[in-house]
This record gives structure tokens, C-alpha cells and sequence, in this order.
């Protein structure tokens, strides 16, 4: 994980420095992608375009979802096992939660205000484009900044964490690519600038890098099976209480 986190930290600096010195590369970016005499974004439009954007979407929750669904039955089973590693589904089901869940869609995506790209006078809408660092855009909800599909993409570098050996460098970049991809899409779409794209990967990666390092590769890190318990510990406890207040109704 170190030189994924090394290359997220170098990207993610030089696009700050490069996108706030010439803010108007978005712009020239997205232009690459609008058809200025159809005043669309072409891309938009192909049936493939829109079938691997629908892929694109549910990939990532082959992976998530039964992770998710791991912890949920441990909290319910609090004394089964669980069918899945515990870190592995804590890893998981968290990154996923905070990163494309509360950070990006909860709190970014409906507080930056930046407008997306189809909304921009310049490729035919009617807000003023705004640079990746200003938050006072005229977007009211659901913003540009950063790309909720990318963040997406870009989590599958989570899972791929996960895999052992030689194999592991190979789900990584695959992981990288397939985020790339997702968030191109959005670029090619309109529903993106590029610095949107490149930080929802940033952002994340560092997401997973600090989850990956407090649950693996810190020293005294926890086992599968002290997390497994603390899950079902927390478990007993919901339950407990429930039947505290239960009682009293």
C-alpha cells in the first residue's frame, strides 16, 4: 500500500498546485468531450457508454455487500461466526460508509457548490464555472466536487488491498484503472471536471491507507478474532439495551 499511498499523495499535490495556477485545464478538459455544434457532450449519448457507467456502479458492491452483510448478521448472531474475516469486513464496510458514503456524497457533494460541467455557461448551462477550491458556486445540492462514481471506482483499491502476494500489485493497478475509468466516464459525460475525478481518488485511497494501516500494518494490530468479538460484543450490547427498553414500554 505505501506506493499507492505515494502515488495518490504526489498526484493529488501536483493537480492542487497545477489546478489552482491554471484552473482554466477544467475547462479545456471537458471541452475535449463537447460537441460544439450539437452543444452535447457526445459520449453521453453511446448505449455503451451508459452500459459500462451501469457496471461501474454495482461492481464495487459485489464487494461491499457482503461485507456489510457480515457485520450486520454478527450484530443480530452475536454468537455465530461470521463468513467472511472480520478485519477484511470492517475494512470494507467502513471504507465504503465514510468514504463514497459520508464523505463524498454526505458532505462534499452537498456543501462545495460547485456547478457540474453541463451546468457551466460555457458548454451551454447557465452557472459561472467555478475552480476545484471554491465552495461558492451556485449549485445548491449534489455538486461537482468530487465525483461520487469515482469515489465508487476508486474504492475497489480497497478489496484489492486484500489480496496476497504478487496477485495484490495486480488487483491494485486493476482497482486504479477501473476508478480511472468510472471517473473518465463522468468526465466524458459532463457530470465532471477533471479535478473532481482526481481528488474523489485521492480522497478515498487515503481513506483506505489509514483503515488498511490501524487494522493490518501498525504494530499491535488487531486479529481477525478480537475484532470478530468486539463486533459481537457490540452486538450483545444493542441487544441488551433493546430489551432494556423493550421493558420499559
Amino acid at each position: 500500500m505505501k506506493w499507492v499511498l505515494f502515488f495518490a499523495l504526489v498526484i493529488g499535490a501536483a493537480v492542487a498546485i497545477l489546478f489552482t495556477v491554471f484552473p482554466e485545464w477544467d475547462l479545456a478538459i471537458s471541452g475535449l468531450f463537447w460537441n460544439a455544434t450539437r452543444h452535447v457532450f457526445g459520449v453521453a449519448g453511446l448505449g455503451w457508454a451508459a452500459k459500462v457507467r451501469t457496471l461501474a456502479n454495482w461492481l464495487p458492491w459485489i464487494f461491499a455487500g457482503p461485507a456489510f452483510a457480515a457485520i450486520i448478521l454478527k450484530l443480530i448472531f452475536p454468537r455465530g461466526k461470521m463468513f467472511m474475516p472480520a478485519r477484511a469486513a470492517v475494512l470494507l464496510a467502513v471504507t465504503m460508509a465514510l468514504g463514497p458514503g459520508l464523505l463524498v456524497n454526505g458532505i462534499l457533494k452537498e456543501h462545495w457548490g460547485r456547478p457540474r460541467p453541463v451546468h457551466v455557461d460555457t458548454f451551454g448551462g447557465k452557472d459561472a464555472f467555478r475552480p476545484w477550491y471554491a465552495t461558492d458556486g451556485t449549485c445548491p445540492t449534489n455538486c461537482s466536487f468530487v465525483s461520487g462514481e469515482g469515489s465508487l471506482g476508486f474504492w475497489l483499491v480497497a478489496p484489492a488491498s486484500l489480496v496476497p502476494g504478487p496477485a495484490g500489485a495486480v488487483a491494485m493497478v486493476a482497482a486504479v484503472s477501473f476508478g480511472a475509468l468510472a471517473g473518465g466516464l463522468r468526465i466524458a459525460f459532463g457530470g465532471h471536471f477533471f479535478t473532481d475525478v482526481v481528488f474523489s481518488g485521492v480522497l478515498v485511497i487515503l481513506l483506505i491507507v489509514g483503515m488498511r494501516l490501524w487494522l493490518y500494518d501498525r504494530p499491535r494490530s488487531p486479529t481477525d478474532a478480537s475484532v470478530e468479538d468486539a463486533i459481537g460484543n457490540a452486538g450483545l450490547a444493542l441487544q441488551a439495551g433493546l430489551r432494556r427498553l423493550l421493558g420499559r414500554t
